[in-house]
């Protein structure tokens, strides 16, 4: 008996460190789900209604540092979403371009420049300032275009186009 209970603690030490490493690896589509629900969500969750409430004679900053925040929240999740070996190599039905990883510093860039402008989108909706939280909307936009062309179907210089 006493052989016994220390083969079976080793057994179950095993056992469990098999199973946290097979699920510290995560599968390239999976990663690629995730990256793709991200952005998805970025639009609709977020950025949407802002646009409608940036559009009027006084939008509602609550909402926009609201949201703005979450965003960014969004977006520093997904900058850890392009590790290598997930690109169209590995997953043909991502739209992710190989320039994502060829020219890193640019993407990274890019995707600063972004999670920078939704921030300071929160901080200026959060500090009241209905001006600034106009032109702060116009630089997110563009930074928008750091990744890819427009609309969702759209490619650019880091994104395939929808096919």
């Amino acid at each position: 008996m006493i052989r016994i209970v220390p083969a079976f603690l080793l057994a179950l030490a095993l056992f469990v460190w098999a199973d946290q490493r097979a699920s510290s690896h995560t599968a390239p589509a999976q990663i690629v789900k995730a990256r793709q629900d991200v952005m998805e969500s970025l639009w609709p969750s977020y950025y949407r209604p802002i646009s409608a409430t940036v559009r009027t004679d006084q939008p509602d900053l609550t909402l926009v540092a609201t949201n703005a925040a979450k965003a960014n929240d969004a977006l520093k999740k997904f900058a850890a979403l392009f590790p290598p070996g997930t690109g169209r190599d590995a997953v043909p039905t991502t739209r992710a371009k190989p320039e994502i990883w060829s020219d890193r510093a640019d993407f990274d860039a890019a995707l600063t420049a972004l999670a920078d402008a939704s921030k300071a989108l929160a901080d200026d909706a959060k500090a009241g300032n209905v001006e600034k939280v106009k032109a702060d909307w116009t630089n997110l936009a563009k930074a928008c275009g750091g990744c890819h062309g427009g609309p969702v179907k759209s490619g650019g210089k880091f994104r395939f186009e929808k096919e």
